[in-house]
């Protein structure tokens, strides 16, 4: 069995020769034309934002139907991205789920890696308040806090978005752009799409910097796993403190 490199290693590792671990290890060596990257880009944008729910939290606040339907509705949107890249922007070639980043991690230094990222954002959350108060991440609970609307709201929150995200903007997006413009210019690129994709002027800075942060962690290892991971921990993290200050409200 090969044993993955060292996370801690690949993260603070020198840069050898202009190239980052993670390049070393496949990152943005794909082959896909920079044509392919903006048909996709904007195929997505608009059949997005048609398959995105909208409206639906006002129509039927509380209603077991409504979280139903908007979560079958956000799969529907990740699954028709990751069908546009997988089917459009790497059609016909080889080991597509690897040139999208799909690789082994170093799972053991993630784990205590993110533990350790979590325990931060909750501490900072009941300390300061910064997404318990902001509108958006609130409306989470408008369906209702009966445990069917929590699991689906935290399937949502923490396995859909994360992985549907992930894959588009950093897997198919960046590695794109990067291929053509270098890292630093794409990561700026494809957070600014990230951040303009979740629709909040409030969240985008804070969005931006996170769509950013995740695209330098893919960059450092060569996996998209690590994104994955650390954006379900922001979200998965910021989900409990909502809901535990949304049941000790109501």
């Amino acid at each position: 069995m090969i044993e993955e490199p060292s996370l801690l290693r690949q993260l603070l590792e020198p840069i050898e020769g202009g190239r980052s671990p993670g390049e070393r290890r496949g990152f943005a060596q794909a082959e896909w034309s920079g044509r392919r990257v903006l048909a996709v880009t904007l195929l997505a944008s608009f059949g997005g934002a048609l398959l995105m729910p909208a409206g639906i939290y006002a129509a039927f606040p509380g209603s077991a139907s409504a979280a139903i339907v908007f979560t079958a509705q956000v799969v529907l949107t990740y699954l028709f991205l990751a069908g546009l890249v997988l089917l459009v922007g790497l059609r016909g070639e080889a080991r597509r789920w690897q040139k999208l980043g799909f690789r082994p991690l170093d799972v053991r230094s993630l784990a205590g890696l993110l533990a350790f990222l979590a325990s931060v954002i909750i501490a900072v959350n009941l300390l300061g308040g910064l997404v318990i108060n902001l509108p958006a991440p609130r409306d989470i609970f408008l369906f209702g806090r009966e445990p069917l609307q929590v699991a689906l709201m935290a399937f949502t929150v923490i396995i859909a978005a994360p992985v549907g995200e992930e894959l588009f903007f950093r897997g198919f997006l960046l590695q794109g752009a990067a291929h053509y413009l270098g890292f630093w210019p794409a990561a700026l690129v494809s957070g600014g799409l990230f951040a303009f994709a979740h629709a909040s002027l409030q969240l985008f800075p804070a969005i931006f910097v996170l769509g950013v942060a995740f695209a330098w962690l893919f960059w450092r290892t060569g996996s998209l796993w690590a994104p994955i991971a650390a954006h379900a921990t922001i979200n998965g993290s910021s989900f409990l403190v909502l809901l535990f200050f949304s049941s000790a409200s109501g």
